[in-house]
């Protein structure tokens, strides 16, 4: 369902425009003591501004619209922000012009423009909220349908009040209803009034009717159809309320494919761009950590042989995207191991794990070898956690919607491990709860909670009192 945007498009175009400039100008003045930047400077400038618009409008940051406006419009900038950044580090790579600039310079501006940005979103959205708070900017809206349908949608616009709107009617060819009340909005009367109770409010700007939501059952497809014919020759904006309500889905949105019109019922948001950029994000990042963390790699590996016969890694099979098999890596931190149709969990105080095991388990130094998974694509540094193949076949039949987590590649750490869902699931409770986090994950993913994520997984690695 549409609404409104908050602000005019090009007007947050235009601020961030200015907030680039005046920000790399009053950096340039800080750095270098000039107010007018040198003719590279004013280049990358003008590099920086075309970069930003595009990437943008691409990401959609100028599009974002009523509902959880402030969540999706700082999300949305931030991980464009992220791409800019990547994208001009590129330019000056490719270009080999890098040492041209202050690296200071360039940092203090991009984290400059981006709190400019930020407090230009958030000084919206307070004014937005004091204007739906004096009653102002709201849009009255008649709903067609008094059934179910209706109700649920007037208890979404009476509760939610980030939409700005008001019901001021509702109108249901059941007679009992007529002349009653739903949540005090009165129920007018049958349908057919619906027509001439919008044209008598439309000279008076108040009271006028800005859209006509339509809820009621697809068995009165006919009905809808001659309702929205009828309401073409009215200036108000008309919309169908899906029958929907209740249903669980992983993600839906409308499609069209060989000309029909269809919901999409189990969409994803990392499809085509989005599941490209998350790739480059894997890679990039995975190297960092690669380079980082090789020392790890070393001392861990010589601690196990060390401590033990057997081989250094341990090989698994899991499930991965769509629920295919994938060999996970891990470095080995039992006596055995287990790779078939019965593989216990690892419980506190299993007799399996070895000395070292129990060290690299607490600190989840066991799992670093995945990025050897990130590197070949078959997993990703943020997502669900794969399971073992014997632990997702028993679960898929205890657990409603299971699979569902396997439609984006498996991660070495995900939204449910940072929020507690970590360990053993010995209670079927447990891997429900985490499958809500993971859906949760993936119907809200961005670069910044990707971001978010992998910060708040280095704080849990030492505290989580499930690691064993």
């Amino acid at each position: 369902m549409q609404f409104r945007h908050l602000a005019p498009n090009r007007l947050f175009q235009f601020l961030d425009i200015l907030a680039i400039v005046l920000c790399a100008v009053i950096m340039y003045r800080i750095r270098n003591n000039f107010w007018l930047p040198k003719g590279d400077y004013q280049l990358l400038l003008l590099v920086i501004i075309f970069v930003t618009l595009y990437v943008f409008s691409w990401w959609g940051v100028y599009k974002t619209e009523h509902g959880r406006w402030l969540y999706k419009s700082l999300s949305n900038l931030t991980t464009a922000w992220v791409i800019v950044a990547l994208c001009l580090g590129m330019i000056t790579f490719f270009t080999k012009s890098g040492e041209t600039f202050s690296r200071l310079w360039v940092l203090m501006t991009f984290t400059s423009t981006y709190i400019v940005m930020i407090s230009a979103r958030l000084f919206a959205w307070s004014y937005s909220q004091a204007q739906q708070k004096g009653a102002q900017n709201r849009r009255n809206v008649v709903i067609i349908g008094a059934g179910q349908l209706g109700r649920n949608a007037c208890d979404a616009i009476i509760e939610e009040r980030w939409a700005g709107l008001k019901v001021v009617a509702l109108f249901d060819d059941d007679i009992n209803l007529e002349n009653t009340r739903y949540r005090d909005v009165e129920i007018v009367g049958p349908i057919s009034q619906a027509i001439d109770f919008i044209e008598d409010r439309r000279q008076a700007p108040e009271a006028a009717i800005k859209e006509v939501w339509i809820a009621l059952p697809l068995t009165s497809a006919e009905k809808i159809e001659h309702l929205q014919t009828s309401l073409q020759n009215t200036a108000t904006n008309v919309f169908l309320v899906p029958d929907l309500f209740g249903a669980s889905f992983t993600q839906y949105s409308l499609v069209e494919s060989a000309g029909i019109m269809m919901i999409n019922l189990s969409a994803t948001p990392m499809i085509g761009g989005s599941d490209r950029l998350k790739r480059i994000e894997d890679l990039f990042l995975s190297s960092i950590m690669g380079l980082v963390l090789s020392p790890v790699f070393v001392i861990t590996a010589l601690a196990i042989k060390l401590e033990s016969s057997g081989p250094v890694f341990f090989k698994q099979r899991r499930y991965g995207l769509d629920g295919k098999e994938i060999i996970v890596w891990k470095f080995r931190s039992m006596t055995v191991a287990e790779d078939g149709d019965d593989v216990p969990q690892a419980s506190r105080c299993d007799s399996r794990i070895t000395k070292v095991g129990a060290v690299i388990r607490k600190y989840s130094i066991d799992e670093l070898p995945q990025l050897i998974n990130v590197f070949n694509g078959s997993m990703s540094l943020v997502g669900p956690r794969p399971h073992a193949v014997a632990h997702n076949e028993y679960y898929r039949d205890k657990v409603h919607g299971y699979m569902a987590r396997h439609k984006i590649r498996p991660g070495i750490t995900g939204w449910a491990q940072i929020n507690g869902c970590r360990g053993e699931t010995e209670v079927i409770e447990k891997m429900q709860r985490r499958l809500r986090y993971d859906l949760e994950y993936i119907q809200n993913w961005s670069i910044a909670l990707d971001i978010r994520i992998l910060f708040k997984t280095l704080h849990t690695i030492f505290t989580d009192k499930n690691a064993y």
